[in-house]
């Protein structure tokens, strides 16, 4: 993760291969066959109770960004068939710039499902579960791109807020909701976190100015590195290029919690419900292993980045890129310390009308606010179907913070056995390798797991 030549040259592209944050299919959350709308909501409960076995549970690819492989990689006018890079001379740097956002953010997580189960009890209905989730961001303005195609041209370049940060944890949870009246069904979770292992690369503040055949550069920049095994130079400066994850136990401990509730409207409007929840609201607590920082006050000299030949392979201008934003700074090790990050919580308001007469369609509404780092407003809208009590699926489209994108489910239940697959969007137009070319949105989930007696009083 603190290759940083990877991290701001190709980070992007390769990261939307693989798809902000650990969430939850938002296309099933109108679906009452489903067993996933309850990480949603916790208000929303199964129709029956269930168990799952480890990884085939379910399973959780998501990813978002701004940027795609046409914003870094162009088509060679001088030497036709082949292609360069941004930093090619052959490339005019207003048309490369103005395709950039002012803050280029990529965004990857995953969830694997390690066990869970769901039963009537205690008055209710209780969830028991236990997953693995990763998550990784990236985040590079544009004035960055803009210092580093300036060359040695004059000029004054302030940076700020150039980050990327990977996080890993467990995330033990325990729900549970019940009836109160005829018409209120509330719901709350507790989550218990333990981190596996960070890695955060948080530059503040760099300021660029160009002399006569060099820059004077000053940064004010930290690197958090906890869970991975980092090497050290021979001057004791961190090795970025040799970096590998080392499992190290719990590293970190946090907590967040889960509340939502869903009230049906029908006495007022028939086949009315409306539903709220907000999930994640915690906190997480890493102990630091190893800490690295640049002297702020410290200004040295850096010869520029310098433009690459079109004849050379793509690879190999990549290398030298990379060489070269290596050498922007220096870091050193300095006393370990504790770090606190708060999860990304999320806001979700829902609304679903049964068709009377046809009560196996409805239409639904779900307005979704995310906060933190890749934070996100969406407004979903999905035609819903269950024409068999065995089968469930929905249909619908998303307008949100990274563009519009078609999302669907298909859910399976009859008895002994539930199976769902779906997505809550894919937008992106890739290459001939399966490579996104421009901004994306893509999300895949899929799951098997095992319905038990039927409940009663739902």
């Amino acid at each position: 993760m603190f290759d940083i030549k990877k991290a701001t040259v190709f980070a992007s592209v390769l990261l939307c291969a693989v798809t902000v944050s650990a969430q939850s299919l938002s296309s099933a959350y109108f679906l009452s066959g489903s067993y996933t709308r309850q990480e949603l909501n916790p208000a929303l409960t199964p129709e029956r109770a269930y168990f799952s076995l480890p990884v085939l549970g379910g399973f959780e690819l998501n990813a978002n960004s701004n940027v795609g492989l046409s914003n870094f990689v162009y088509n060679s006018t001088r030497y036709p068939g082949k292609l360069t890079s941004f930093m090619s001379a052959d490339v005019d740097g207003n048309t490369f710039l103005s395709a950039l956002k002012n803050r280029n953010s990529i965004g990857f997580s995953s969830t694997i499902e390690l066990l869970s189960t769901g039963f009537s009890q205690f008055g209710g209905y209780t969830t028991i579960g236990l997953k693995l989730k990763d998550s990784e961001e990236l985040f590079v303005p544009k004035e960055f791109f803009a210092f580093m195609k300036a060359g040695l041209s004059d000029g004054q370049y302030l940076i700020e807020d150039l980050n990327s940060k990977v996080r890993a944890y467990a995330d033990l949870q325990l729900g549970h909701s019940r009836k109160i009246g005829d018409n209120l069904r509330v719901g709350a979770r507790i989550h218990v976190l333990a981190g596996l292992g960070y890695a955060d690369l948080n530059v503040k503040r760099m300021n660029a100015v160009s002399g006569a055949a060099q820059w004077r550069l000053s940064m004010d920049a930290e690197a958090r590195v906890n869970g991975f095994k980092l090497q050290t130079k021979d001057d004791g400066t961190p090795d970025f290029d040799k970096v590998k994850y080392q499992f190290q136990g719990i590293t970190g401990i946090g907590m967040a919690f889960d509340l939502g509730a869903e009230y049906n409207l029908s006495d007022f409007v028939d086949g009315l419900k409306l539903s709220a929840s907000v999930t994640d609201l915690g906190f997480m607590n890493w102990s630091e292993v190893q800490t690295f920082a640049t002297n702020p006050n410290d200004e040295f000299t850096f010869d520029g980045f310098h433009g690459v030949a079109d004849e050379d392979e793509l690879n190999r201008q990549s290398d030298e890129i990379g060489e070269r934003l290596e050498a922007l700074a220096t870091f050193h090790e300095t006393d370990s310390k504790s770090y606190s990050a708060a999860p990304a919580a999320t806001f979700r308001i829902g609304a679903q009308y049964c068709i009377p007469g046809v009560r196996w369609l409805s239409a639904g509404e779900l307005l979704t606010i995310r906060t933190g780092s890749m934070s996100m407003f969406e407004s979903r809208t999905s035609v819903n179907f269950a024409p068999f009590t065995w089968f469930d699926a929905s249909l619908n489209v998303a307008f949100s913070t990274y563009g519009t994108a078609l999302g669907w489910i298909v859910n399976f239940h009859p008895n002994g056995i539930n199976f769902f697959v779906g997505s809550d969007g894919f937008r992106a137009k890739l290459n001939k390798n399966s490579v996104p070319l421009n901004d994306c949105t893509a999300s895949i989930m899929a799951g098997l797991r095992f319905p038990l007696e039927q409940l009663l009083d739902m």
